[in-house]
């Protein structure tokens, strides 16, 4: 049996609290500060790489109490939080995109420079031609990357096949990863757009059929959710209730793309049918958000995305002032959101999109948790797993105020570590 204890926490970032709400917009901050369960000089003790106690110092049991050899290490005064969680990462791909990037910060548009051969279709053409074993490192260190930033669960989709055997090709190389990472993958079929050929006619009702015929054949494989992009350009609303009505029935859960570029309706249908979460959400309107708030799907903001494609940016405060549960994702991509830095998306939120400091803390650790269905993350519960980030920083506040940079000092996944003095180590038990 291991025990470890990190004592001398100076703040202790639990998420653990009671459960963010309010009707006012000064309450809801209050409410999410609330919700965070700070405690200041605080212990944590793990058994067996769960949380045995999380609390403050004088409370902590003795060390002569707890099962033997205890390895003990001091977090010198700085802040301690859960692990993190990225509900939205498209991080399997090949290829490079910076040319397009280049095009346009010099004007282009996303759709015209899709329409020209770029965007999706051009990951697609790379990551189809790339081997299993590139495609398979190159996800490998993207997550490694995603570690060292303080994330230790990430939701990861498919879609760079467009066709449902490419599609289930690169489904299998996610759940093969995952099998063996420290940071705990959540796999997702991703409908992502139609394939050139199969814009209209049979072509498409023949694609949309055997999208369908492939979910079932997803989930067997490991995805545990599907999601559908709807837009112009993407799938229709129809066929994305479709295919999320079929993929319920499969035993997937829902997400979807939905009023990223247009408004389609797509977030409050899918709502409706229990999603999990709907995702981007920069056109969302009132009727969208009563819906949300309702049904209790998450709203994951993608910061990224919206900076990189100068969208509008997602009202957050009106979602919260609603009763709408917020995530945050970085949206890492070749082509929109090339980062894995869930830090920065919380600076992001904050600056631009009107989160408050714990909101956006309760965003990346239990909201986003929650919205790839794993409870047992997100928090520093007694029972939950030990997936902890110590901070160079004495103050929650602190990682959303800096802009850029990484202040995550070390990362342990289940009570093993994995990031020392901000470098990847080799796992083991001790801290």
């Amino acid at each position: 049996m291991a025990t470890w204890v990190l004592r001398d926490i100076g703040e202790l970032l639990t998420a653990a609290g009671p459960t963010a709400n309010g009707a006012t917009r000064s309450e809801q901050v209050a409410s999410a500060e609330s919700a965070l369960g700070l405690v200041q000089d605080a212990t944590l003790v793990v058994i067996d790489g769960k949380i045995h106690f999380a609390g403050p110092s004088h409370e902590a049991p003795a060390i002569h109490l707890l099962p033997q050899p205890v390895m003990v290490q001091t977090a010198r005064g700085q802040l301690v939080t859960p692990g993190l969680c990225d509900p939205h990462t498209h991080l399997l791909w090949a290829g490079d995109r910076s040319r397009e990037f280049d095009l346009r910060n010099l004007g282009a548009s996303y759709q015209t420079i899709a329409a020209q051969g770029g965007g999706i279709v051009s990951t697609v053409r790379s990551t189809s031609a790339a081997s299993d074993e590139d495609l398979s490192s190159g996800l490998r260190a993207r997550l490694y990357s995603a570690l060292q930033l303080g994330t230790t669960a990430c939701e990861v989709k498919s879609g760079y096949g467009l066709w449902p055997n490419a599609e289930l090709r690169l489904l299998r190389l996610i759940s093969a990863v995952a099998h063996d990472h420290p940071c705990a993958v959540s796999p997702t079929f991703l409908c992502h757009v139609p394939p050139p050929e199969a814009l209209e006619g049979s072509t498409r009702a023949r694609l949309l059929m055997d999208l369908a015929t492939a979910l079932p054949a997803a989930r067997t494989i490991g995805a545990e959710a599907v999601d559908v992009y709807c837009d112009v350009g993407a799938f229709t609303l129809a066929e994305t209730l479709h295919l999320l009505e079929t993929g319920k029935l499969a035993g997937l859960g829902l997400r979807c793309h939905a009023e990223q570029f247009t408004y389609t309706g797509a977030a409050a249908a899918a709502a409706r049918l229990g999603a999990l979460s709907v995702e981007h959400l920069e056109q969302l309107d009132g009727a969208g958000r009563a819906a949300l708030a309702a049904s209790g799907t998450i709203a994951n903001l993608l910061p990224g995305a919206a900076l990189t494609l100068r969208l509008p940016w997602p009202d957050a405060a009106a979602l919260r002032h609603d009763g709408v549960r917020i995530a945050l994702g970085t949206d890492c991509n070749p082509g929109s959101s090339y980062s894995q830095s869930q830090p920065l998306m919380m600076s992001l939120a904050c600056t631009q999109m009107g989160l408050s400091c714990a909101e956006a803390w309760l965003a990346v650790t239990l909201n986003a948790a929650h919205s790839i269905g794993h409870r047992d993350r997100g928090q520093l519960r007694v029972g939950d797993r030990a997936d902890v980030v110590l901070w160079e920083a004495e103050h929650y506040r602190q990682v959303c105020q800096q802009l850029g940079g990484n202040p995550v000092r070390s990362v342990w996944v289940g009570g093993r570590q994995y990031v020392r003095d901000g470098l990847l180590i080799e796992a083991s038990d001790s801290i």
